[in-house]
């Protein structure tokens, strides 16, 4: 299975909500991770990992509605606090200046019954920078 590709932008000073729909799917009983890190293969621990949570509540949550036929539709919302976001800021080190974008990356992996574990979506995580605080 090679994963889609979603490039993601958050905008600094607010929370981060995204909801992605997979058609045919029920993802209620899957194992679901996301992980944000500098760059693909960065060892030690990811700058924002989500795993299952409730709707309002930082992670990943799943709603699943069917059709009139029963097929099912998952709805995965992604939401990432403003104060996770605001704990990366640009980084001198290497070499972002204060309000220049935050170029990072980010996997979504769900484990899913008999697929077992997949990576389904991959892509850019890019951090814009605001002004309103």
């Amino acid at each position: 299975m090679t994963p889609g590709t979603l490039p993601l932008t958050v905008q600094r000073g607010t929370p981060f909500v995204y909801r992605i729909d997979f058609p045919g799917y029920d993802l209620s009983a899957a194992g679901l991770v996301a992980q944000v890190r500098l760059y693909r293969d960065q060892p030690g621990a990811a700058l924002i990992s989500l795993g299952a949570a409730q709707p309002l509540a930082e992670g990943l949550s799943v709603g699943v509605v069917s059709d009139a036929a029963g097929i099912p539709t998952s709805t995965l919302q992604i939401r990432i606090n403003e104060s996770t976001i605001e704990q990366l800021l640009p980084f001198p080190e290497n070499g972002l200046e204060p309000a220049a974008p935050v170029d990072l990356v980010w996997d979504l992996h769900l484990t899913l019954s008999p697929i077992g574990k997949r990576r389904w979506i991959e892509g850019p995580f890019t951090i814009s920078p605001g002004v309103t605080r």
